[in-house]
């Protein structure tokens, strides 16, 4: 069950702003555990784990995805989590389907920015009810790199073109609007940022506008990302962009729910199986 309870006005502040923070909702011996898998991640990545730093940034802004499915201690943090239940709630669905984890580390000293952008067209889904929740396993403030949401952006109605957070690679397609140059105009929105403790955890839409700056300070800022989808939800195939780990056997508008996309709300009779290869 969920650590916190979750309220009217919490559903109203995150259908106003498309994202909102909730303190506590994860037990620290969970986080320990949350912790303990990035750590194994960085050091053995997943067939998609990178480094989105350029040859010539200082630091290290390291990524993976589908974590799940090869290690051991990030399988049990997502089923043990409350975060497929939260996640339902927030997207008031019967159901929540997983869709991948996602991590972004940032080590001390790394000046790589986020660039803003939505999830939504990286992902594999579309539909109304996606949803994001992002957890720290380390304290986060401005200078380590605090996710920037710009509040309410979720309901404008606009997809945006992906952007490349690897500066080697490109999402340009006519599907979606060019972003906006939001940095350099950043007093025309209304911009929040989250300080948090482990066990916090940010709930977003997959539609809400973000950007996280560099790391400046000599500690770790370590994060996963959950991206869950609804009843609503249906498999989008994008004309560019990352691929599931493995090919899920769905078409474009098929329901999401399968091995590479488990249901974890209501929690299954049978935990979710698929194993993929780590080696690199």
């Amino acid at each position: 069950m969920a650590s916190v309870s979750i309220t009217n006005e919490h559903h109203a502040a995150f259908d106003r702003d498309g994202v909102i923070c909730l303190r506590g909702a994860i037990d620290s011996a969970l986080i320990d555990v949350l912790a303990k898998g990035i750590d194994s991640c960085l050091e053995r990545p997943g067939p998609k784990g990178r480094n989105f730093n350029t040859a010539e940034s200082p630091g290290r802004f390291a990524g993976d995805v589908f974590m799940w499915t090869f290690d051991d201690d990030m399988r049990q943090f997502l089923l043990d989590s409350p975060l497929a239940e939260i996640a339902a709630s927030f997207m008031e669905s019967d159901t929540a389907v997983h869709m991948l984890d996602q991590m972004f580390v940032k080590e001390p000293h790394t000046p790589s920015r986020s660039p803003w952008h939505q999830d939504q067209t990286y992902m594999y889904a579309d539909g109304e009810q996606l949803i994001s929740i992002w957890v720290a396993a380390d304290p986060v403030t401005i200078e380590s790199g605090a996710v920037e949401w710009i509040k309410g952006s979720h309901r404008s109605g606009r997809l945006y073109q992906a952007t490349g957070f690897d500066p080697t690679i490109t999402y340009e397609t006519d599907d979606f609007e060019t972003l906006p140059d939001i940095q350099s105009d950043r007093s025309q929105h209304d911009i929040i940022a989250y300080e948090t403790e482990p066990g916090d955890i940010v709930v977003n839409h997959l539609r809400t506008l973000h950007a996280a700056p560099g790391n400046s300070t000599d500690h770790r800022r370590r994060a996963v990302a959950y991206r869950f989808t609804g009843d609503d939800a249906y498999y989008a195939v994008r004309k560019k962009g990352s691929q599931p780990i493995v090919d899920p056997g769905l078409v474009q508008g098929d329901p999401m729910p399968c091995d590479v996309f488990p249901r974890l709300w209501p929690a299954p009779v049978k935990a979710p199986t698929l194993n993929v290869d780590r080696a690199r």
